[in-house]
Parts: structure tokens; sequence; C-alpha cells
């Protein structure tokens, strides 16, 4: 098991990378969506087979989320690609799973009175340590020491080895003005004193820097990006945050660290949806694909091919529809490349990321579709609404030749 997000133990995956492996019965290096550049990959990241690394024989690499680096390989069938949402991550891997892991690594804060820190990072690494044979832990001197169930036996490390390079980062991605459009509809729709949780991009990095606006707002979120720094600068002091990890500048990983009112909590608690329903107000906001005109999303696949994974936003969906005053929010721009991103079906390989049945309200830039409590017909009317004003009239069609009217 490989860390992933911005935990990247340069160190590690460099002896990855120049390493044969043992191509009589390869290990496979499991990991989800990384920020980085996928350095235990080797040359072979690059198109050509590598001899070496994690794309040599003597290796075989999976992921649960292909990032944008990797798509390329996942087309080309050289990396396998598992299926399984965020929350189930601990139970598959961990003690006892299916996949039981025999090997974690791990990036973590120097020791202190005998425990090691996970830093930015808490998530799947308390499941996965405890079922390894084997833990394997880079030292890295700048990674924060922060609070909540970050604390690791120090003793339970097996292999330490020193940082090579700085902690991984992720630049702050900026929104233009048809993200902002979307933007200010997202905040109508966030309720005072409401728990909220954020996928990561454009559009959800700019509501974390003006959520402070909405009075009693606390966040809940499996990751939360750089636009973190600018709530805590900005929220009173009875907010709360709670997140797995965060991913952004290293002036935000210290800005988090130094605020108590940040608390990093394993997998098995941020994902976990009898707890989340128990929150009032839990608001989920995450992005997608597509949603087509029953309201299914795909957060997936792009013409058949994977380009995601399943992620949490499942999980979150679910809590927010049991929680007392909740609503799970999907916002989306309403093109990408020229395509309308609300079509009339999901096409035949396309991944239903989140069923119809659970989607509460999809957002573009046109507009507010509000979809619980509305049948078929009447869900695709407001979806069209909200569509792109040059693929509305098409997909009336559509939806006329199928509902009738």
């Amino acid at each position: 098991m490989l860390p992933h997000g911005c935990i990247e133990p340069r160190s590690l995956y460099h002896a990855l990378a120049t390493s044969r492996g043992h191509p009589a019965a390869p290990p496979t290096l499991y990991t989800g969506l990384q920020f980085g550049d996928y350095g235990f990959l080797g040359p072979g990241v690059s198109g050509e087979a590598a001899e070496v690394g994690g794309l040599g024989p003597g290796w075989r690499f999976v992921t649960w989320q292909v990032g944008p680096r990797i798509r390329h390989l996942a087309r080309g069938g050289r990396v396998g690609v598992l299926p399984l949402r965020f929350r189930d991550i601990p139970r598959v891997f961990g003690t006892g799973g299916r996949l039981e892991a025999d090997v974690a690594v791990i990036q973590c804060a120097p020791p202190e009175d005998g425990t090691v820190n996970l830093g930015i990072s808490c998530s799947i690494f308390p499941s996965v340590i405890a079922a390894a044979k084997l833990v394997i832990a880079e030292i890295h001197p700048d990674m924060p020491r922060t609070e909540g169930f970050t604390e690791i036996p120090a003793d339970l490390v097996d292999v330490a080895v020193d940082a090579t390079a700085p902690l991984g980062t992720l630049p702050r991605a900026e929104p233009d003005e048809v993200d902002e459009r979307i933007i200010a509809r997202v905040m109508t729709l966030v309720p005072e004193d409401a728990w909220v949780q954020l996928g990561v991009g454009a559009i959800p990095d700019a509501l974390l820097t003006r959520l402070h606006d909405v009075p009693g707002t606390k966040l809940h979120s499996g990751m939360l990006s750089d636009g973190l720094a600018d709530f805590l600068a900005r929220a009173p002091a009875t907010a709360k945050v709670v997140t797995g990890e965060i991913e952004g500048s290293q002036a935000m990983y210290v800005r988090a660290a130094a605020d108590r009112r940040v608390t990093f909590h394993p997998t098995t608690v941020i994902h976990d949806v009898p707890h989340l329903a128990q929150l009032e107000r839990f608001v989920s906001i995450n992005s997608a694909i597509e949603v087509d005109l029953d309201g299914q999303v795909n957060g997936e696949t792009i013409d058949g091919v994977q380009v995601s994974g399943v992620g949490g936003s499942l999980d979150f969906v679910e809590a927010a529809r049991y929680s007392p005053g909740g609503r799970s929010i999907v916002a989306l721009r309403s093109t990408a490349k020229g395509r309308s991103r609300i079509v009339d079906r999901l096409a035949a390989g396309s991944a239903v990321t989140v069923p119809r049945f659970a989607v509460d309200v999809v957002v573009t830039e046109h507009g507010v579709a509000e979809l619980a409590g509305l049948d078929l017909r009447e869900r695709a009317q407001a979806l069209i609404e909200i569509a792109a004003p040059e693929a509305r009239a098409e997909l009336r069609e559509r939806a006329s030749s199928r509902h009738g009217g």
C-alpha cells in the first residue's frame, strides 16, 4: 500500500522506480489519486514499458482512483483499476480484509515521546498500518504534527528512511467567470449552522474561502484544499474542521496544524454514513463528469474510459440524505470541451457513481435543479433548464420521445 494525495515519500519512490522488483512473482502496488508525478512508476510512466519501476515486469500496479497523469496508462490497460468506494478501503485492505495489506508505506513527522505523527493525512493509514506485516516510513522534518488520530506508536515502524525532497503540495486552482456563477448559486443553498463537505478543485476551493460568510459553518470532509487557510483566518473561534487529509501549500499545512479547531480522523470516521447522518444539516458538495436526465451521476468515465474513481462522493451523498436538514449538491459546468454535461442518458459503458434516487440538487452556471420529489418527467425538465442553451432543444426532443409531451 502506497500513500495518496500529497503524501509523496520520494526517497522510497526512487527506490521503487529503480528496482526490478520480482518478475517471477510480481508484488502489487496499490494506491489512490496522487497529486504528484507517480514517481514510483519509473520511466514507464511516460509511455514505453519499463524494465524497472512500478510498470516493469517485476511489479503490478492497481489504483482505485485514476489521476490525470496515468489516464493514458489506464486506457492502455497497463494499470489495474479497482472499483472501490472510499469508505470500504479500510475494510478491504485492513486486518482480515480481502486484500489485507502486507506492506504499508507512509510518511510522517519525526518521532517524539515514542510516537510518530501522520501529519497532513490520517485517512486510511491507521487501518493499513494495523494490518501490515511491514511498515516502512519516510521521516520528513517538515511534516507538521497535527491534532486528532494522527499519533502512531513509533515501534509500529519497522523501517525508517530520511526524506530527500520537499513535502508534496497542490497548487490552488483559480475559478473563472463560469465557476464564479456556480459558486454564487451553491452559496445560496448552504444553510446556517451546517456541516459542509467539499470535493477538490477550483469550485470547492473557492467555496472554502467564502463559507465563513455563512454563520455557524463547520467542515467535515474527506479532504480539504488550500482555501482552508482562508476559512480558518476568517471563521469564528467556534468553527470546527474535521477532515481525513489536506492538500495545498506548505503555508496552509503549517496554518492548519497550528489551529486546534482542525482535527484529523481516519476514514472509518470521516466516511462513516451512520455517524455523518447524525450531524444536523450535513451538506455534501461534489462535482461530476456528467448527469443524465434521470439524475444519474457519472463521476468516473469519459466515453467508457476510466478517468477517475468511485471516491467518497456516494458516502457523503448518502449521509446527507439521512441527516436532519441535510442535502447533497452536485455542482458542475454545463459544458466541457464543447460537449454538454447534462445528457439524455449515460452512454453504454459509463459508470453510475451516484444513483438517481440519491441526488437532491444539481447546479450549473445556468441555474439550480431541485430534483428531490420530482418524477422522471419533471426531473428531465428541471435538468434541461440548467443545461447549456445550445443543448436544450436536442435534450427536450430526447426527453419528449421518452416521456411524451
